[in-house]
């Protein structure tokens, strides 16, 4: 297998999938901010389907399946965007304080698929020290827009921005400080189909933290109705969220998918559900 390093040069070495660190707790502000479905947290011996909102703690795993993106946001103001068929551990992530105030420190591993590191504005003015595992790789990110794989077949890692540091079998303390260059066969397009192997699909079935958009999928007096059907969903990645309505004077169970970012957006997801689970009649609601 082999890492390729798009900047101004290319590298080739052998890779190999590191073990993980033990798990510990988030720092302020690392959660998830989109999902479009199927995709997982895997927290212990815990596998959860993610929605935004959640809580990425050291040692949790992010999966995603095909068609699945996710959009993680860490504290310095970064977002780690991860494609389809995807596996991203998070060892080790810290908000620490020194003379010359708060710092980043990261440890990300990309254990096989696609991943996207970029930075707001704002987030270029924020320390950081992060280091991207890719195999046997460790990439140290200074810049703001990092795009990178890992698979079978060996790893490729692109500068988009800024300067990175690499360590790897034979080639130690590299540095890149020159975005990639088109006359390295490297074209505008190319980077446009990599960006979109990480970025959420608009009207695809993206949750959103701000998405007020709900997918019913069942309406039962029997919370066991609801407990299976949850089960189903949670085992092919898809978050639903039991909740409880009155009607005629007696509790039913509302079996629903909640914060698809817009109408059209809970109405991909809906229909993709009853293609999956074609006994679902799923309807949409705006929530209130």
């Amino acid at each position: 297998m082999s890492i390729r390093l798009i900047a101004s040069s290319i590298v080739l070495a052998c890779l190999a999938v590191p073990a993980l660190a033990a798990a510990g707790e988030p720092p302020t502000g690392s959660f998830v901010t989109a999902v479009q479905s199927p995709a997982w947290l895997v927290h212990g011996d815990s596998t959860t389907p993610l929605k935004p909102g959640m809580s990425v703690a050291d040692g949790d795993t992010l999966r995603t399946a095909a068609g699945g993106r996710v959009y993680l946001a860490l504290p310095e103001h970064s977002t780690v965007k991860l494609g389809e068929n995807t596996e991203f551990a998070t060892p080790k992530m810290d908000m620490t304080q020194d003379a010359q105030g708060s710092l980043f420190k990261g440890a990300l591993h990309i254990l096989k698929g696609v991943f996207r590191f970029t930075t707001s504005v704002e987030a270029k003015l924020e320390r950081r020290d992060v280091e991207i595992v890719v195999a046997t790789a460790t990439i140290g990110i200074r810049g703001t827009d990092v795009w990178g794989r890992a698979g079978t077949d060996g790893g490729l890692v692109a500068l988009l921005e800024g300067k990175i540091s690499m360590d790897m079998p034979g080639h130690a303390g590299m540095k890149m400080e020159e975005p990639m260059q088109e006359n390295l066969a490297v074209t505008k397009d190319k980077v446009a189909d990599w960006a979109a192997q990480t970025d959420v699909v608009a009207g695809a079935g993206v949750l959103t933290g701000d998405g007020h958009w709900d997918i019913a999928l069942l309406s039962s007096p029997s919370a066991d109705d609801a407990a299976r059907l949850m089960k189903k969903l949670a085992a092919a990645g898809y978050p639903a969220e039991d909740g409880t309505i009155q009607h005629k004077g007696r509790e039913w169970h509302r079996l629903a998918i909640r914060q698809a970012a817009t109408y059209k957006d809970a109405g991909a997801l809906a229909a993709r559900l009853h293609t999956q689970f074609p006994a679902l009649k799923p309807w949409i609601y705006e929530q209130k």
